[in-house]
Formats: C-alpha cells, structure tokens, sequence
C-alpha cells in the first residue's frame, strides 16, 4: 500500500484486491459498530438483499470472484464492449496509399496510382505514451449492480482502443470521498487492476468493477482504518463522494498522470460519451 496525505486528504493505492481489509474487527476502535455492521455483515440484507448490494447471489460467490476472476461476469463485459459500445469519434486518420478502401479516380486519371486509395488508420505517436484509466467505483446505495457493467465494458473498450493507438495503459479501480470523519478528513482509494506492462484480466476487471461489493466492504471498511491512522473518527455516512477528488489524488500518487477518470457511467449513452470525452482529453494533449 502506498500512502500520500496532502492537507486534511489522504490518497492511498492498493497494490491488488487483498490488501484493503475485509472487516473493521482488527484496528477501528472508534467504528460504530451497531451504526455500520451492515455494511460489514456477511449476511446483507437490508440493502436490498446480497444480489443488488453486492453484486452476487451470496457473501461466498462474491469472495471467490474476488479471488479468482469472474468469467461470466467478462463474458458480458465484453459483449457489451464489442457489440453495444460505439463511440462516435473513434481516433482515425486517413492516408494514401497504393491499396485501401477506396479510390480516388483523379489520382488514377492523373497516373498517381501509388496515391489512389485511402483508407484508415489508428492516429499513433512515434514511441509509447503512459495512460492510467481509473474506473468509477463510487455507487450510492441506491445503485442496482446491474448497471456497473456499463463502467467496466466502457473501460475494456477504451483500453483496447488506446493500446492499439500504441499507448500503454495501466488501470484502476477508484473513488473518494470528503468529509468521511469528524475532523473533515477527505480519502481517495484506488486498487490496480492492469499494471502498464501487464495483460488485462478481464474477469479481474468484472469482479472489481461490474460488483459493488468491493467498494462496499473493502474501501469502506479501509475508510474507517485511514480514520484510525490519522487518529479521527468516521461519520455515520462514510463522506460525500467527491468526483474531482479523485482527479486530485492521482497527482498524489506514482500513477500514470495522463489520467482518464470514468464519471458515474451507468448506461450505454454515459459509456459512449465517456469514451468520445476520453479520446478528446487524448487528442487536445497530442495536439498541444
């Protein structure tokens, strides 16, 4: 785990899902249990029951995704990237060339037949550029967990995207929150899920991202343990969550600073202008 405070906020990032504990039961002194055991309970039920809260049929099926990936749950992130997602502004160039898509009848009237064709082609820069993708894994508790697979599916996509553009992408999984103890302590948590030279595991991806529970019980629980650490007590709601705070905390710590921050993508439109936004923030850096 590495740690960095600046002011009254601490941005800390979890090397993999294992390092944020699971319960407050070893360290939060100050936590109010009867107030928060249901967050923390292996037992969910009055949040809707363990489906929407966590994201699985039982606390055992939501532990073993965690540990061991979710197929399933990667069969249907990408489905969704590959066959629902299609951004507008897909980052092309067109060239010439003596063989492509389509003709040009001038060039071929004029003789210039190695100019003839144009097709397109990925926009790359010579070498390789770092991007961080940092998925949102905010959710109130209203959230239906059905609708997070929109975030991981718009990840994967852009992910793919960009790696064909020749960058190299790390991605993680992120949320903050302001004012989380009485001593207006603000905390933004990020877990790695896809180092820049490292293979994405897509079930990995699914597990952290597509199920709340992660966030429901592990950032939760580790916001009561920073809490502990700065020698404060947590508020009865676990702070207001701050979207621009996490665009701060990543400053904050060694991730790749050309950060993409997901917003609160729930549905193919908030994907498909995610990912549009994304490319611009790219191209606008490229041009400047």
């Amino acid at each position: 785990m590495i740690k960095a405070k600046k002011g009254t906020t601490v941005a800390v990032l979890y090397d993999s899902i294992a390092e944020p504990g699971e319960t407050p039961s070893k360290w939060n002194s100050k936590f109010n249990r009867e107030e928060h055991g249901r967050v923390f309970s292996k037992d969910i039920t009055s949040r809707g029951g363990t489906e929407q809260w966590l994201g699985a049929p039982s606390r055992e099926q939501f532990e073993t995704r965690l540990r061991y990936g979710w197929a399933e749950g990667a069969d249907r992130l990408r489905q969704l990237a590959t066959k629902e997602i299609n951004p507008t502004s897909v980052r092309r160039r067109r060239i010439r060339a003596d063989q492509g898509d389509e003709v040009d009848m001038q060039a071929v009237w004029r003789g210039d037949l190695s100019r003839a064709w144009t097709r397109t082609r990925r926009m790359s820069r010579p070498g390789t550029r770092s991007v961080s993708i940092v998925c949102n894994l905010a959710c109130n508790w209203r959230e239906d967990a059905k609708n997070l697979f929109w975030r991981g599916a718009a990840a994967l996509k852009l992910a793919e995207e960009l790696t064909l553009a020749g960058y190299s992408v790390a991605i993680y999984g992120g949320s903050a929150v302001r004012e989380c103890a009485v001593d207006d302590l603000n905390l933004a948590q990020f877990v790695e899920i896809k180092a820049e030279d490292a293979p994405l595991d897509v079930s990995a991806l699914a597990a952290l991202v597509a199920m709340p529970g992660f966030k429901r019980t592990r950032f939760h629980a580790n916001t009561c343990a920073i809490a502990d650490e700065e020698g404060t007590t947590v508020v009865s709601h676990l702070g207001y969550p701050d979207h621009d705070l996490v665009r701060k905390a990543v400053t904050m710590l060694p991730m790749p600073q050309s950060a993409l921050v997901q917003p609160a993508v729930n549905s193919k439109e908030a994907a498909e202008k995610w990912i549009d936004e994304a490319l611009a923030q790219i191209e606008a850096v490229e041009a400047a």
